[in-house]
C-alpha cells in the first residue's frame, strides 16, 4: 500500500521550490526597476541643466521675463494639444533604412545605424 504521507513532502519541497522562483524573479524585476529609475533620474539632471543654461544664456542676452518663459511653456505643453505639463517625444526614422526607431534606443535596432542628433534635446 502507497503511504500518501510520502507525496506531501514532496508538494512541500515542490511549492518551497516555486516559491523560491518566484522570490528570485521579484528580486530581478525589483532591481531592473532601480536601474530604469537610476537612469530616468541621471536624464533628468541631463535635461535641467541644459534648460537652466539656455535661461541663464537667454536673460543674458534678452529682455525675456519669467512671466514671458512661463507663457512660452504654456504653448509649448499645448502643441501636442493636451495641456498636461509635459512634452512629447517625437517618433524619429532610421536615417539608414527608414524604419520607426524607439526613442530609447541610440541605435536602430534593424539596421545598427545611429540615432541622428538633430537638437540639444535628442542628445539628452
Amino acid at each position: 500500500m502507497i503511504n500518501p504521507a510520502m507525496f506531501g513532502g514532496y508538494r512541500e519541497s515542490s511549492s518551497s521550490a516555486h516559491a523560491s522562483r518566484s522570490a528570485a524573479s521579484a528580486q530581478s524585476a525589483a532591481s531592473s526597476a532601480r536601474q530604469d529609475v537610476y537612469h530616468l533620474e541621471e536624464r533628468l539632471e541631463r535635461l535641467s541643466l541644459v534648460c537652466m543654461a539656455m535661461w541663464s544664456l537667454i536673460q543674458d542676452k534678452t529682455n525675456l521675463t519669467e512671466e514671458e518663459l512661463l507663457e512660452r511653456v504654456r504653448v509649448i505643453d499645448m502643441m501636442d494639444g493636451v495641456a498636461d505639463g509635459k512634452a512629447s517625444r517625437t517618433i524619429a526614422k532610421c536615417p539608414k533604412c527608414s524604419r520607426t526607431m524607439s526613442p530609447r534606443h541610440q541605435h536602430c535596432i534593424y539596421c545598427g545605424a545611429e540615432r541622428l542628433v538633430q537638437s540639444a534635446f535628442d542628445a539628452v
